[in-house]
Formats: structure tokens, sequence, C-alpha cells
């Protein structure tokens, strides 16, 4: 069994694909959600997540081909 993870990258793995199943997979919708992640936690945190979701959204779509 693999050691159990609760660190902050962890935490952005997560969120990115939480907001991913929630339908902001659009460059609009992403847009739209990481002005507002901007505004709550600041423009480096929304980017980080922005980063985080593009990589979730690759490994999905390796995933499924």
């Amino acid at each position: 069994m693999s050691p159990v993870r609760y660190d902050e990258d962890y935490r952005r793995e997560c969120e990115a694909r939480t907001w991913l199943r929630m339908g902001y997979d659009t460059p609009a919708r992403v847009d739209d959600l990481m002005a507002r992640i901007a505004k709550h936690r600041g423009v480096p945190a929304a980017n980080e997540l922005r980063e985080e979701m593009r990589r979730q959204w690759l490994r999905q779509q390796a995933a499924s081909a």
C-alpha cells in the first residue's frame, strides 16, 4: 500500500480533477474560473492550478486513448 499524501501538490491535483469533472474543460470556462481563483488566492495560485488542470486533462486523455 502506498503512503497517504497530504501535501499541497496532492491538494492541487485533487482540486484540478474536481474542476475538470465539474465541466471546466473549455478555454472560456477555465479563464472564468481562473479569474475567480486569482481574485481570492492571487494570480500565482491561479496559474499553478491552471497548469495542474492541463496536466490532469492530458493524463485523462492518455488514459482514455
